[in-house]
């Protein structure tokens, strides 16, 4: 008997599918009812003849959902139990398998949460990474109680989280171990009575990536001890009530790029973004000027002139500065101690500011002598001519910190202090009146060091343009 073609809608591919038949009349009689020219008919084998192909369902993540271990999400039940046992079941199949020469092999399941709010009574002390569908609402409404809290964070990652009330949202860390990687993406952080993201003091050994997040009213947004840290692409409010202390303190290295910052500001509550005791660089960060800006940076530890050195730095790139708010403070960069490095470039919205500051209570004549024992290639500072809006009296150091800077050094005369070495050039501050010859010897240019020393010897440079006038035409 001949096979035919006969049709059929296909609930999985979604169009007609051929089939065989075995009855010819069939087959006739369902196209005469049709009328389906061969035309047609062989256009549709054509578009539709393709093998039927079996769909996965939509994602689900294989993981340990914590609704499956009675999470209600709900707002309204005490969630804690409930996500504890899920995390203790995905705690039974993490594998850590010694390696020879290096860290272990180590694979960490998902505790995955549903869209919800998970209301909390005690803090989360994770054994899997954390995954969260949309921006799952954990609450804390104890502010003496974190909300997420490990000292035993290596390999971790938490993604689609919002975190609301609280002591601290995060408070994580480990023992030093080698090549820890902690990655925290996604999350919004509201009104910590805390810190929002706290890693903990001894985790020096771990690379922290902290990307597109929100913080939002929280008494500090980040505690960093570890030797590497990214904060980037955040959104960041500061709490109005924070008082004596820093948005962020940095006790390692910490690099901010494409921070939008918003500051409350109390001028009283001596308020400032960011406390330095390590290496710090802020890149294209926008610290706003809503009630006139807070301080940048604070820096609080002594530069390092042992070996090796482990240099204490302050970098400010490519950033919009407006910091006029805090009195006692008043400049982008302010010095507790003066750190190895100060590199402030390319930076804009500076009106009548200075860009470094350093406190009354240090005694500059005698503070860098144990780097020049040393070495003082120890110290350098640069401050670029390229800022915006920055007055000349804003952007000179201290005159004792001016030997070590390694661009061009501007006055209006002869260093009086300062450990200077022979061959330093320094230039005179816009020259008054013409280029020609005004004084014996020419136009002064500058001053130039000729014996090294505490302040030097200086002789002045000047320019004679006199045979070049005595030619002219």
């Amino acid at each position: 008997m001949i096979k035919k073609w006969q049709f059929r809608l296909s609930p999985t591919a979604r169009c007609i599918q051929p089939q065989f038949s075995e009855n010819v009349g069939e087959e006739l009689a369902l196209l005469s009812m049709l009328r389906i020219t061969h035309g047609l008919m062989f256009a549709l084998l054509t578009l539709c003849w393709q093998p039927t192909i079996a769909r996965a369902n939509p994602a689900v993540p294989a993981s340990f959902n914590v609704r499956n271990f009675g999470a209600k999400g709900d707002g309204i039940a005490d969630d804690t139990p409930a996500i504890r046992a899920a995390f203790a079941a995905a705690a039974k199949t993490t594998i850590s398998i010694p390696t020879p020469g290096t860290a272990h092999h180590y694979s960490q399941n998902n505790v995955y949460f549903p869209n919800g709010r998970y209301r909390l009574t005690d803090a989360l002390m994770p054994t899997a990474n954390m995954v969260g569908e949309g921006n799952v609402i954990l609450q804390q409404s104890d502010t003496e109680k974190d909300i997420v809290a490990s000292k035993s964070a290596w390999r971790w990652r938490i993604h689609g989280f919002t975190f609301l009330g609280g002591r601290h949202h995060l408070h994580i860390g480990n023992a030093n171990r080698d090549s820890g990687r902690i990655i925290i993406d996604n999350c919004n952080f509201y009104n910590a009575a805390g810190t929002a993201i706290r890693i903990r003091k001894g985790s020096n050994s771990t690379q922290a990536t902290i990307t597109n997040c929100t913080v939002l009213n929280c008494d500090q947004v980040l505690v960093n001890w570890c030797d590497m840290t990214k904060f980037a692409d955040t959104w960041v409010t500061t709490a109005r009530t924070m008082k004596n202390k820093a948005a962020i303190e940095n006790h390692g290295i910490l690099l901010i790029e494409h921070m939008l910052g918003v500051p409350l500001v109390q001028a009283e509550n001596d308020q400032r973004w960011i406390d330095n005791h390590g290496g710090l660089t802020c890149r294209n960060v926008r610290f706003g000027g809503e009630f006139a800006g807070m301080t940048i940076v604070v820096n609080w530890t002594r530069y390092d002139a042992t070996y090796p050195v482990i240099p204490i730095s302050v970098v400010i790139d490519n950033c919009h500065v407006y910091a006029l708010g805090n009195p006692a403070r008043k400049s982008m960069v302010y010095c507790e101690e003066i750190p190895n490095q100060i590199i402030v470039t390319n930076n804009n919205g500076l009106p009548d500011l200075p860009l470094v500051a350093v406190s009354d209570k240090l005694d500059l004549d005698t503070y860098f002598d144990d780097a020049l024992k040393r070495d003082p290639q120890t110290l350098k500072f640069l401050i670029g001519p390229e800022q915006v809006e920055v007055l000349f009296r804003n952007a000179q150091l201290p005159e004792q910190m001016r030997p070590f800077q390694t661009n061009q050094v501007w006055g209006n005369a002869p260093p009086t202090t300062g450990n200077w070495q022979r061959g330093t050039l320094i230039r005179k501050r816009e020259p008054k009146g013409s280029v020609a010859a005004t004084a014996a010897g020419g136009e002064l240019f500058g001053w130039y060091c000729v014996d090294s020393g505490m302040p030097g010897s200086w002789q002045p440079v000047r320019l004679d343009f006199s045979e070049v006038h005595a030619k002219a035409p």
